[in-house]
């Protein structure tokens, strides 16, 4: 399959671009791109910053960058060429002869050509609306097609977020904004509409009435320490269940759009996230700290901040609404993993044996993106005993053409794809239902309970499948290999 490549002469620029996220995210999956020859002949990348250094020094700032962060080995000769495409703007972000600079530096280094110009924010969310508004007011004499990418966090709760929204829209067309959670980047994440447009009989599976309950764990065997004056003020509600992994739950459990248009698979997620119900506060929410997380340089002896947090939910739609889902995420837990178990009701007349287990759908997403079907068949022999039969495929992308979730997300944007993106209505929606969880721990002062690095977390885990008389379900990847 012939990979896309972007046609018209590109302006990519990115604001923040002395940041950990631009180093870190940015500017490798920019290099994978000119590996895959993504970018048209005619291209600039564009760092726009406070720092005052030269070309040459952000050139030196990107290299070291790709070089310690590209997942394949470094083509040198590759690189170079690249380098002699990038450039830096020096500039402030609510300052307009700022911006009046700059796009007179754009116009002389594109000598005025129709041009798409992208422009990335990899800045704090605190200067989103001034870099929005200025960048509004140079859109004519940079070209009319300007794009902006936004990435998460949008807003710190619902109120914020709606005033994004309505900042936002107010400069700029939303079909030119793209709303970037680098959670929907990841391909074994993109996998799963792929898969159930492509395999009816697991769309068919993926129905609230024939589902007991679904577990969604996400588990990090790594402290925050690098990004403790972020993670430290938002936790790890804000951090992983608000956007990444409710989108999850959206993507595996709405209805499938017969259009695989953005606005039909983003109208499908919101009628998933505006239905999110907690029942039963005091039993459906729990809140760990892992015993080093005060150790680390910048955290408050008295700070609360969950480092885990687990959440039993339901889904107010006719299918769904008896489906109980558990999820549970945390930092300095064992190991890296992270999936999705749905676990199949048991026959009418099986309901009451506890020696008969349960089918279930497994989807790995980390640290391998595996798919499991667990079903059970009966080996040869007198005893009637029962044994696994799990059927397993990988889910992950094999070959030349794959790139890192930045990479694979900006070829969205000059396809102008939405599909992998966010909605306003979607943001706004998962605030609505975490604003709920944060002021219910707020109003009863809810702690978080210590628990050991390295361990499974908090036994207080245990407290939302007890509800239900059920148990999390752990996934054991040597066996399902």
């Amino acid at each position: 399959m012939k990979l896309y490549r972007e046609k018209n002469p590109l302006v990519f620029t990115i604001f923040g671009a002395s940041g950990d996220l631009a180093k870190i995210k940015i500017f490798p999956a920019l290099y994978a791109l000119a590996e895959q020859k993504r970018f048209p002949k005619e291209f600039y990348i564009y760092g726009f910053s406070r720092s005052k250094i030269t070309h040459e020094e952000f050139r030196k700032s990107v290299r070291k960058s790709v070089q310690n962060k590209s997942e394949n080995p470094i083509d040198e000769k590759l690189l170079e060429n690249l380098l002699k495409k990038v450039y830096y703007f020096s500039g402030l972000y609510d300052n307009s002869e700022s911006f009046e600079k700059f796009s007179m530096e754009i116009m002389k280094r594109t000598n005025n050509k129709k041009i798409t110009n992208i422009a990335y924010l990899a800045v704090p969310p605190i200067v989103f609306e001034p870099i929005v508004e200025l960048l509004s007011g140079i859109k004519k004499k940079i070209g009319q097609d300007l794009r902006l990418i936004i990435e998460k966090p949008f807003g710190h709760d619902e109120e914020s977020a709606e005033k994004l929204y309505h900042h936002v829209s107010t400069f700029f067309d939303l079909e030119k904004v793209y709303l970037l959670d680098h959670y929907l980047g990841k391909d074994q994440v993109q996998s799963l509409l792929v898969l159930r447009y492509s395999n009816s009989i697991l769309n068919t599976l993926l129905n609230g009435k024939l589902i007991s309950n679904i577990q969604i764990t996400a588990s990090e065997d790594l402290s925050v320490a690098n990004r403790i004056s972020y993670f430290d003020q938002v936790g790890i509600i804000k951090d992983m269940i608000q956007s990444h992994l409710l989108q999850l739950l959206a993507l595996l459990t709405m209805e499938l759009p017969v259009s695989q248009e953005a606005k039909s698979i983003h109208r499908e997620k919101y009628a998933v996230l505006s239905a999110l119900k907690l029942r039963g506060y005091d039993k459906g929410i729990v809140v760990g700290q892992h015993e080093s997380y005060k150790k680390i340089k910048g955290v408050k002896q008295e700070s609360t901040t969950p480092t885990f947090a687990g959440v039993r939910l339901f889904i107010d739609r006719q299918e769904w609404y008896h489906v109980p889902i558990y999820i549970r995420t945390g930092k300095m837990l064992k190991k890296k993993h992270t999936y999705v178990v749905v676990e199949f009701e048991k026959l009418p007349f099986q309901k009451n044996k506890k020696d008969v287990d349960t089918n279930k759908l497994i989807i790995e997403l980390q640290p391998d993106a595996k798919l499991h079907l667990k079903l059970f068949t009966k080996h040869g022999g007198i005893k009637s005993e029962l044994h696994d039969l799990t059927t397993s495929e990988s889910i992950a992308c094999y070959g030349d053409d794959c790139l890192p979730e930045h990479g694979r997300l900006f070829v969205d944007v000059f396809k102008e794809d939405h599909s992998n993106f966010l909605s306003f209505e979607e943001i706004i929606a998962t605030w609505r239902f975490t604003d709920k969880i944060l002021k219910f721990i707020k109003k009863k002062n809810i702690k978080p309970s210590v628990y050991k690095d390295y361990s499974d977390g908090p036994k207080e885990q245990h407290i939302l499948t007890d509800n239900d008389n059920l148990e999390w379900l752990e996934v054991d990847l040597q066996k399902n290999e």
